[in-house]
């Protein structure tokens, strides 16, 4: 059982950590910034605007990591960052990039920790399968352990012992009762 908490505790070490990508400084902040086009091409979406730019700035701001907050996405957070990202994605949606240009842009310039849930490829299947499998082993490590510890039915040998008890308790209540 200690090799297999050994496993967890390594596998749970290796997903905590937070490497930078390359196109970002350890701070999270971007090292240059860049121009859309010259990051994703040119605009291969219609430019957006009214009702459905901002359902859709919303959509991708929900879904985008705040660089200075990291437990709150862009949508989310009140920071003059996630401000400024949310309002620059706007403007990309208006000037007619599609949402996954939009998400290639941020990503270049923050690295894939801007997206809140990691992409499903590579490495990342480690993040995703992890709880299943520490569910499995943990499910697996109680159906055995139930198994194992059956609950023994009482022997011949056992009630007699306690029949004679109860019988000499008995005997001594009574004995103090009557006398």
């Amino acid at each position: 059982m200690s090799c297999r908490f050994a496993v967890a505790l390594a596998l749970l070490l290796l997903l905590s950590l937070v490497v930078p990508t390359s196109g970002q400084t350890p701070s999270g902040a971007p090292q240059a910034i860049v121009s859309p086009e010259s990051v994703v091409g040119p605009p291969q979406g219609r430019a957006l605007t009214g009702e459905e730019l901002d359902r859709r700035t919303e959509a991708l701001a929900s879904i985008m990591r705040c660089p200075v907050c990291q437990a709150l996405s862009v949508a989310d957070s009140p920071t003059t960052s996630a401000l400024a990202m949310r309002e620059e994605a706007r403007d990309l949606l208006a000037a007619g990039y599609t949402e996954a240009q939009v998400l290639q842009y941020f990503e270049t310039s923050y690295g894939e920790f801007i997206l809140l849930a990691p992409k499903k490829k590579g490495f990342n299947w480690l993040v995703w399968l992890a709880p299943l499998l520490v569910l499995l082993v943990g499910g697996g490590l109680v159906v055995k352990r139930m198994k194992g510890e059956r609950p023994s039915s009482p022997s011949e040998d056992d009630s007699e012992a306690v029949d004679d008890e109860l019988a000499e308790y008995a005997e001594q209540v009574r004995r103090e009762v009557s006398g």
